[in-house]
């Protein structure tokens, strides 16, 4: 992100330069002269222009208004201590994106320009969305992304401006959304497409590991260690893709931050760094601003992971995608299961259409694949999928508790699988010795 900062106080300058450089901004240019600025916006190409408007010869609202209309994709802040209304108004409608009134904390100043620069890239992608002609479909960067849905076609508009960027990028969404395959799709529109793209689930590192996996380690670093690099380094040149950032444990997030601003990596054993040159995408399936607010997560790391914010929507908000995906699906899977499904009943839309899916496209894929599996015709129907797996709760059915639900269900499935074990445990998402177990507690609940 490339910033400027107007103001023709020098002490004001040096702070507000040193609170951007410690966020992670590091290309940011400064003024005190307003004719200075002016010339500054209309030849670079600024994302954010922190602007005070009480200037020795030109007041900040000339200087918008001279240089706005050239640079309309420019987001301006105005920062100032004039705490005027009418002002405040006016700067508005000439084209500010903000106005904040000094004093202002470090956070609002920081989550200002944040919030500016999404929604400098969002007109961006709205702009390029209006003439995306839905027959057409989406940019080929996203080929592996199966939607019609406008709403994830302007998300992916965005992401791929954002992509091209560089700088970090954070995901949201709900588990199962495809977070993952957004994350590869950005790596492959980066400049450093030719270098590896690696994924790392954070929850899954141990605690008592974390710096010897990320890191690194020397041989002889601790008991038994073997040389190994760590994810950083491996990812060098490439994408680092941290899933379920929100895990990050809170006494390792101070280094991972130091990492995100040095650009240099000391790996256990080591005395001198070395430099590494990554993009790091992240996501998180949680509220990782709540995490901020309950101190469980820095807002330093957050604002250098979260230079771009994108978020999925979960699959009950793609309209028509449900249709589309299913159709997708079924056709990658019968292909890899040997299956000739040329069809699918249209019972079967309408009834995946009533399910809520909280697992989105990930449960809807797996749903499907057991339903390839199951099927035995050339045309997938209501049975495949088990239309009764689908219920309704009538005034006149018994409210079962948990227990009693989780057997009701067990027994569908059996009975629908003529008693086979292992189909079951297929379609139940669980493994066989756990359906096993669970006919047993049933057997002797009964007994």
């Amino acid at each position: 992100m490339k910033l400027l900062i107007v103001d023709d106080e020098s002490e004001a300058l040096v702070s507000l330069k040193r609170l951007l450089r410690r966020a992670g901004y590091s290309d940011v240019d400064t003024t005190e002269q307003g004719k200075t600025a002016v010339e500054l916006i209309r030849k670079n190409e600024y994302d954010v222009v922190l602007l005070d408007l009480i200037m020795p010869d030109l007041h900040g609202m000339e200087i918008l208004e001279a240089t706005k209309p050239y640079k309309p994709e420019t987001e301006f802040i105005i920062l100032t201590a004039v705490d005027e209304m009418q002002t405040a108004v006016k700067a508005v409608r000439s084209g500010a994106y903000d106005y904040l009134v000094k004093p202002t904390e470090p956070d609002r100043i920081l989550l200002a320009i944040e919030r500016a620069f999404e929604r400098k890239g969002l007109k961006r992608s709205l702009k390029l969305s209006q003439n995306l002609d839905d027959d057409l479909g989406i940019s080929h960067n996203f080929s592996e992304i199966v939607t019609n849905s406008r709403r994830m076609k302007e998300v992916l508009s965005y992401t791929e401006i954002m992509a091209k960027s560089g700088n970090p990028i954070l995901i949201t969404g709900e588990s199962g959304t495809g977070k993952e395959l957004l994350a590869k799709a950005i790596h492959k529109i980066s400049n450093f497409s030719k270098g590896p793209f690696l994924p790392v689930n954070v929850a899954s590192v141990p605690e008592s590991l974390f710096e010897s996996q990320f890191f690194g380690h020397t041989s002889g670093a601790f008991t038994g260690a073997r040389e190994f690099e760590g994810y950083f380094k491996l990812a060098n040149n490439g994408s680092l893709f941290l899933d379920e950032i929100g895990e990050l444990p809170l006494n390792q997030q101070v280094k991972f931050l130091r990492v995100l601003e040095d650009k240099l990596v000391t790996s256990l054993g080591e005395s001198t760094p070395k430099p590494v040159n990554l993009r790091i995408i992240s996501a998180t399936n949680t509220d990782i601003d709540e995490a901020c607010r309950n101190g469980k997560f820095r807002l330093d790391l957050l604002y250098r992971l979260k230079s771009a914010h994108v978020h999925l929507p979960p699959l009950r908000d793609r309209e028509g995608d449900i249709e589309l995906l299913t159709k997708h699906f079924i056709s990658k899977f019968s292909k890899a299961h040997g299956k000739s499904i040329s069809s699918v009943h249209p019972e079967v839309f309408s009834l995946l259409s009533k399910r809520a899916f909280k697992g989105n496209v990930r449960e809807l894929a797996q749903l499907l694949e057991n339903a390839v599996l199951l099927s035995s015709d050339d045309q997938l129907t209501p049975k495949d999928i088990g239309e009764e797996f689908f219920p309704s709760i009538r005034e006149d059915d018994t409210l079962l508790s948990i227990k009693e639900n989780t057997s009701a269900h067990v027994n569908r499935v059996l009975n629908f699988t003529n008693g086979d074990k292992k189909k079951a445990a297929e379609i139940l998402g669980i493994s066989v010795r756990q359906v096993q177990r669970l006919v047993v507690a049933q057997k002797d609940s009964e007994a």
